[in-house]
């Protein structure tokens, strides 16, 4: 049985992949500006002024571990401290965790988030990347998008999206200053930008987070719905018992994608659940505890400027 890319059924979480922005303290989460210290520039929407024109160079300093350190704890710290308690929020608002008292033994949901993000740096006259949708790429179906600006973003130097599946109404994700980011549905909605025509760099960094219950959990949803990568279709194995689909959570089979083949590209953390009438105040304010304490080396997998 194939299914529109459009339909919600089966897919984890839909209340969580409306488009939405969202406001971060720029003092607590220094993105911007770690990454330029970083790069060693003074202002990242004046990359392309530089003395240095060969971007390979130019982003060379995020190759070494040491020098990228300060800028991969920054963002592994807005990942975890702010991003998916964000989610999580949001999952509890939308009663997401709400069937948790009817599973047996210790309770936590898991937030599998990128690694490291996705640099973009589109400076005046450079194109970035052409329509498309993150399961064509071999992405989860399950993940989250998260698009970050770290320069302000106008004109043609921001990031075009559709609000739903195949609605094709594209519309600029557009800030005039750092601590505006955004959430949407990158795995199914159609992306792109164009040739920058403006006078200013773009840069700005993205990465995906999915939901899901640890494996050690004994419940698991059938793994029904699953994505087709190549054509941007959801399949079925067979006629879709929604009885079955009593778990809003990312399925085992779903959370298999190209990039989790080879470890590296995904990093876990997770939050415990409360129990009983306790349950939503505990979960709305649970700690996150990541599942390593070191960082892991980025590769080709995160894309420029890292290589095979």
């Amino acid at each position: 049985m194939k299914l529109s890319v459009s339909s919600n059924i089966g897919l984890p979480y839909p209340q969580l992949r409306v488009e939405r922005p969202f406001l971060f303290d720029v003092e607590t989460y220094p993105l911007d500006r770690v990454l330029a210290e970083t790069l060693g520039i003074s202002d990242l929407s004046l990359l392309h002024t530089s003395d240095i024109q060969d971007k390979n160079v130019l982003l060379k300093p995020l190759l070494d571990r040491t020098s990228r350190e300060s800028f991969h704890r920054c963002y592994d710290n807005f990942v975890t401290q702010f991003c998916i308690p964000l989610l999580h929020s949001l999952g509890v608002t939308e009663r997401l965790f709400a069937n948790t008292t009817s599973l047996q033994g210790p309770q936590q949901i898991c937030y599998r988030y990128q690694a490291f993000p996705c640099i973009r740096v589109v400076r005046p006259s450079e194109f970035s990347i052409g329509p498309h949708c993150d399961i064509i790429y071999g992405l989860s179906l399950g993940n989250i998008n998260f698009h970050i600006p770290l320069t302000p973003v106008y004109g043609t130097n921001v990031l075009f999206i559709e609000s739903h599946p195949g609605r094709e109404d594209w519309h600029p994700l557009l800030t005039k200053s750092v601590g505006l980011g955004f959430i949407f549905d990158g795995a199914r909605c159609i992306h792109f930008t164009l040739e920058n025509t403006t006078d200013h760099t773009r840069v700005s960094i993205d990465f995906r987070i999915s939901i899901s219950r640890p494996t050690t959990v004994l419940y698991q949803r059938p793994s029904r719905i699953y994505s087709n990568w190549k054509f941007g279709e959801m399949l079925a194995s067979d006629e879709p018992d929604m009885e079955d689909l009593d778990d809003d959570l990312c399925c085992e089979t779903m959370l298999q994608d190209r990039f989790a083949s080879t470890p590296g590209y995904y990093e876990e953390a997770f939050i415990d659940l409360g129990f009983g009438e306790r349950q939503n105040f505990l979960s709305s304010y649970g700690l996150v505890h990541k599942k390593n304490t070191t960082l892991m080396d980025p590769d080709y997998r995160v894309g420029f400027p890292f290589r095979e």
